[in-house]
């Protein structure tokens, strides 16, 4: 017994010692975690306090920013009011000038304190300028004979076509130059701009229409007194061509036309003017003015084609 007494100390004794050192070796293990888990605790409240830091940074750069945006904004506004207010007056000054009443703010070569011996030796300019391209007669009577024209045609279209002014509308929240994608402009390219241009020549009608659409066509009068019949390079015939075309402003090649082909071509001219407005917003007139405008460039060229001036 004595020994059996003594075997089972001995082996609690040692099963003593080894779960002390398993003890100390866990409260050794505990302090190590204690002190990581300490350092991931400070770690993160760093990360989280440099991470809020630069959330405020990035919205006050982003506060900053719009706030220059705004005042950029504004600044465009204010100049984009100015440079209207700028086109409204010019084109005032320029509809007011006419040949026969010239703008002095226009033509500031005039004079009108020039001695009388003067005028008789110097010719005005306004009769000595060339007139621009797209030029039309903008004298009084001129423009009170358009003004009537226009308002005749006004009262005789209380009728609207309603499928073509729903097309308008719809082309006018997005007007583009497209005969493909737009229904309205593919009617009037159809009904009337390609028929009045559709010459005998048809590679040189293929041409013009491109220069037309591209806005890069030219037309003056032929100088001097050269009334005599000659080859018009449209129309392929023999009749008086006081005029002439070149179809780009890098090509040196001129074409003589003649008044019907001058007049057919202007009038797709001022179709396509009145076009370049709308897309530019220069037209502030409701939809109903606006078709009616175009409907009276329609007419002319209509007119235009069958020969009428």
């Amino acid at each position: 017994m004595a020994e059996a007494k003594t075997h089972a100390f001995s082996r609690l004794q040692h099963e003593l010692t080894n779960a002390q050192k398993e003890l100390k070796l866990k409260d050794e293990e505990c302090e190590k975690l204690s002190k990581v888990r300490y350092q991931m605790e400070e770690e993160l409240e760093d990360l989280t306090a440099s991470l809020f830091e630069e959330a405020n940074k990035q919205v006050q750069d982003a506060n900053l920013k719009r706030i220059q945006s705004e005042k950029l904004l504004t600044e465009a506004n204010q100049k984009i009011e100015v440079l209207q207010a700028e086109v409204v007056a010019l084109k005032q000054l320029v509809l007011t000038s006419t040949p026969n009443s010239p703008n002095k703010h226009l033509h500031p070569q005039i004079d009108t304190h020039t001695p009388k011996k003067e005028k008789t030796s110097i010719k005005p300019f306004w009769k000595t300028h060339r007139r621009s391209t797209s030029h039309h007669e903008f004298t009084k009577e001129a423009r009170q004979k358009e003004e009537a024209q226009q308002e005749s045609v006004k009262l005789k279209c209380k009728e609207l076509d309603t499928a073509c002014f729903e097309e308008f509308q719809q082309w006018r929240k997005s007007p583009v130059q497209d005969p493909i994608n737009s229904q309205f402009f593919s009617r009037v390219f159809n009904e009337d701009v390609k028929p009045c241009l559709n010459f005998q020549n048809n590679r040189l009608a293929t041409r013009l229409l491109e220069c037309v659409e591209k806005n890069c066509l030219t037309i003056e009068p032929i100088p001097g007194d050269n009334s005599y019949p000659r080859k018009c390079s449209l129309t392929e015939s023999h009749k008086l061509c006081n005029y002439k075309i070149r179809l780009d402003t890098e090509d040196t090649e001129w074409y003589s036309i003649s008044q019907l082909c001058r007049n057919r071509i202007a009038a797709v001219c001022d179709f396509y003017t009145y076009i370049r407005y709308i897309q530019q917003g220069l037209v502030k007139s409701e939809d109903k003015e606006a078709f009616y405008e175009i409907s009276n460039l329609r007419r002319q060229m209509a007119l235009a084609k069958l020969g009428y001036t």
